[in-house]
């Protein structure tokens, strides 16, 4: 088995034993390459590396690589979070996220590439971590766009419960929902990525000050989660044989599963596509070439020509098409009758979560559905993105918790991987 087929803790353990080197492992990945980075950070990681050979780092992880999605602010290397408007620009600061793995001796391989202020599907950072070109990635899950890839492509993406994991130095898309999520191809990996993340930030206004504690062991066994017995709609009959046997995964190890049914769930997708858009549009008012954002400068005109001009040329077109979205919701006629009434939705989502787990201890329901026009509209995970909760989606199964339960959600999603065979 190549140093790159290797799980991150495989890889942890082998610098430990010295069969290995970080410098080794950094360059085997290096020479793995993959069109999906937009940055290779090559020699930077390799200066960690050499660091961490020599003594210099004693964490745990220290010289397992890893890399980041292009929407993760870094001094090193350019941000331009899939979009032109940022094209070439390099920050006079870094994520809070960066700046832990820095300080934990990972040596960072690059940046992948996102959909436009990742806004979308396309995550370059699930490509690398499935194909063996870096054990694990730290991406940003806004409406369970990570968890849903994570599905479709085998991985596991854990998003923590809001707040825990510091969002300072994130390119905001939609503030509310945008969560720092570690991505791997096992949970053990997802796990020990987190820890290394999680902690509050004063940099950022939505830290939670929490006394986490991953080091539990406990079985599973006691623990009633809340399941869904009929086949939705959505759900293709391979999808829900995944989803069954990942459920029946949790009954062995001694797991209760009970009905669970939210009804306000039904509008969540419709009231994340109001408030997410809304929120967006917020977001990107800054960009206007004058305060941030590539300049372009007509040969006449005004500042407003300067700001039509750079908006025009530096936004793609989802990205319009969204502002204009988010913007309308926010008008004046639109605010009352479809802003307010969404947030109205979200509350009572909030509450039938909270309802539900006065009963049972976690939720689990089918991790794959047929994607619609909108790819965050027919997303499992929305619910748990609106509601701030931890969840994880792993082996066809979509796992949700009460707000800080993420090490719960970590016990369950190690049951299914390892008893349906997704352990990679």
């Amino acid at each position: 088995m190549s140093l790159t087929e290797l799980t991150a803790s495989a890889m942890a353990t082998k610098l430990r034993a010295g069969d290995t080197t970080a410098v080794e492992l950094v360059q085997a990945h290096l020479d793995a390459g993959s069109d999906a980075f937009v940055h290779v950070n090559a020699d930077d990681a390799l200066a960690v590396a050499k660091d961490v050979d020599a003594g210099a780092y004693h964490h745990p992880l220290a010289g397992v690589p890893v890399v980041l999605s292009d929407v993760m602010v870094t001094t090193a290397m350019p941000t331009a979070a899939g979009s032109e408007y940022l094209a070439g620009w390099v920050a006079p600061y870094e994520a809070t996220a960066v700046a832990r793995l820095r300080a934990a001796g990972l040596p960072i391989l690059g940046k992948t590439r996102v959909a436009e202020f990742g806004m979308g599907a396309e995550s370059g950072a699930h490509e690398v971590v499935a194909n063996h070109q870096a054990p694990f990635a730290v991406v940003s899950d806004t409406a369970g766009t990570a968890r849903r890839a994570a599905a479709e492509t085998g991985l596991v993406a854990m998003k923590p419960t809001y707040g825990a994991i510091s969002r300072f130095g994130v390119v905001a898309a939609v503030s509310s929902m945008d969560t720092v999520t570690p991505l791997a191809r096992n949970t053990a990996d997802a796990q020990a990525l987190h820890e290394v993340l999680v902690g509050h930030d004063e940099l950022d206004p939505t830290s939670v000050q929490y006394d986490w504690d991953f080091t539990a062991q406990a079985e599973i066994a006691g623990t009633t989660i809340g399941v869904t017995v009929t086949q939705p709609s959505d759900v293709t009959d391979e999808a829900w044989a995944s989803y069954r046997a990942g459920v029946e995964a949790l009954q062995a190890a001694g797991a209760q599963t009970t009905q669970v049914t939210l009804d306000a769930l039904s509008q969540a997708r419709q009231a994340a596509h109001i408030i997410g858009a809304a929120e967006f549009s917020a977001n990107l008012a800054k960009f206007d070439g004058i305060r941030f954002g590539n300049r372009v400068t007509p040969g006449h005109g005004t500042v407003q020509d300067v700001i039509v001009a750079s908006r025009g040329a530096g936004f793609g077109y989802e990205t319009k098409r969204r502002i204009i979205v988010g913007t309308h919701m926010l008008s004046s006629g639109m605010i009352d009758t479809h802003f307010y009434p969404a947030q109205r939705i979200r509350t009572a989502i909030i509450n039938e979560y909270q309802a539900a787990f006065e009963s049972v201890d976690a939720i689990a329901v089918p991790g794959i559905t047929q994607q619609g026009e909108e790819y965050e509209s027919t997303n499992p995970g929305v619910g748990a993105s609106l509601a701030g909760l931890p969840a994880a989606s792993v082996a066809g199964v979509h796992i949700s918790a009460p707000p800080y339960a993420d090490e719960l959600v970590y016990r369950l999603s190690t049951v299914v991987e390892t008893t349906a065979g997704a352990t990679k």
